[in-house]
Formats: C-alpha cells, structure tokens, sequence
C-alpha cells in the first residue's frame, strides 16, 4: 500500500495538524538555523515553485522510502501574494489545479496551505522537506496516521506544465473542418461571441452568443499534459473531453470529433479545430 501525502487536497478538505513542534537553536551567519537546517525566515526563503521528488514514511523507527506512484507529480508554486498553487498530476496522467493561501509560523516552523498545516523539517536554497502525521493512499483514499516527510526541489518558475498555460480567458477566433486531408476554415454555426476560461482553482466556464442567445457552461477541468486531453465534467458528474494544443504562435487549437449543425440540429461526427486566442489582461 503506498502511503503519501496528496498536498492537493490541502484546498479541498481539512485534515488533522500535525503535533506542535518548535524549532529552536543557533543560526549561522546565513540565517539558517544549525540545528534543523532551516533557512529563517521562513515565509521569505519558501517562496517558489516546489517538485516532489521523495516520498518517506517512518518504519521501526526508521525513514524508509514511501515510493511515489509512477506518473503521479505534486508541484506548488508558493507566491508572494500570499497565495500557493498546486498542481496534482493522477497516477492517469490527469493534472489538476488548486489555489489556496499559504501562510508560516516562524516560532513553530509549521507551514500552512490552505486548510492543512505541516511541519517544515528541512529548507534550504534548492530543497524543502515538510512533515506531517497523516498521509492518503492514492488507490483507496484511505487517511493514514504516521510520521511521513516529503522532499520538494526547487524548480526554475518558468517552465510551467500544461495546465499553468492554459490558465486564463480565450477568445474564440477562428473554427475549421479538416476536408480530404487539409484544414479548411468553417464558420458555419460558428457563435458571434465565443471564449473559455480556465481558472487556477480548477473552474472552468465556456460562453457563447449567437445574435441575442446566450449560453454558458460551468464545470470544473483537469487536463493531461503529455497528451493534452482536456475533461471537463459538470457536477451532474457528466463530462466531455477534447485535445488541446498550445501552438508555437501562443494561440490555442482545440480538437474535437463532433459538432454541432445548426441548420439540421443534429450533431455531425469529423475532424473539428477551434482556434482561439489569449484575451489581453
């Protein structure tokens, strides 16, 4: 059974706070502290982006390796708003966003993300280590209680995966049908207004106007980054799914199999693109 911390749902569900525990001792000339190796302060040295690199778990009083499922990945982007993201990539590939508000507490060097707060064991200009007494096993979703510790690496906050990108409003520009091997512009059907918006916190709303006839649609996405098929699924627990593509020119192609005739109502099967554009902040 793989026992681990899913930091993702830190935005979504309260979990127990670890027992209390104060770090103490003298710093060097560096600020960090000898005893604990902890660069103080704390809420200036976190910040960043953070990938989770090991996963541990104590055993017979020993920490022993608490292997990450393959294809799963935590990353957090701590930011000086005062705001943290988080990106939880599924053993399925699926990554999903989270936001939330971060804070520290220097005189017990516990480190709050949202609704859970967990020990800062080990920080460091390229590593943090966070500790906490429960964990979540990713198959059954079981809470464990233990002593567990993960260890982050710093990364460069520039590569953002796929989902980072998508963040924002895109406006829809242009709609093509693919005829005997080539792309050809469609319009037909295509609304007068049309843009999806992708939020950080895992919402997302597609809206459309055609003449005075609007609609929009409100679920929540996650995206999966090495193929990019996006699923979005409404709180019906229905859902739908396309592929997306970040093309070299920053606009964005979505890719779909059917769509929408409006003159017979009926739904055409093909080979459909929509191009949209990012909407200037």
């Amino acid at each position: 059974m793989r026992n681990f911390l899913t930091l993702n749902s830190i935005f979504l569900t309260a979990c127990c706070l670890a027992a209390m525990t104060a770090f103490t001792g003298c710093k060097d000339s560096n600020d960090k502290d000898s005893e604990t190796g902890i660069l103080r302060p704390i809420a200036e040295n976190v910040i960043g982006k953070w990938n989770m690199e090991k996963s541990q778990k104590k055993q017979d009083g020993k920490w022993v390796e608490d292997p990450i499922p393959e294809g799963e990945g935590h990353i957090y982007t701590i930011l000086t708003d005062g705001t943290a993201l988080s990106a939880f990539t599924a053993p399925d590939g699926y990554t999903k966003l989270n936001l939330g508000e971060w804070k520290v507490d220097e005189a017990t060097g516990k480190l709050t993300l949202g609704t859970m707060t967990v020990d800062v064991l080990g920080l460091d200009a390229t590593s943090l280590v966070m500790g906490h007494d429960e964990a979540r096993d990713s198959e059954t979703g079981e809470i464990m209680k233990g002593e567990f510790r993960w260890t982050f690496a710093r990364m460069d906050e520039s590569q953002k995966t796929l989902a980072e990108q998508l963040v924002g409003k895109w406006i829809l520009s242009k709609s093509y049908e693919k005829k005997n091997g080539e792309w050809v512009e469609n319009s037909n059907g295509l609304p007068d207004e049309g843009w999806h918006l992708y939020r950080a916190n895992g919402t997302f709303t597609a809206y459309s106007r055609t003449g005075e006839h609007e609609l929009t649609s409100d679920t929540n996405w996650v995206v999966n980054c090495t193929t990019g098929t996006v699923r979005w699924t409404a709180e019906s627990g229905q859902s739908s799914t396309a592929t997306v593509t970040i093309e070299t020119d920053g606009t964005l192609s979505v890719f779909y199999a059917n769509s929408f005739d409006p003159v017979t109502g009926q739904s055409v099967a093909g080979e459909f693109k929509d191009v949209m554009v990012r909407a200037q902040e």
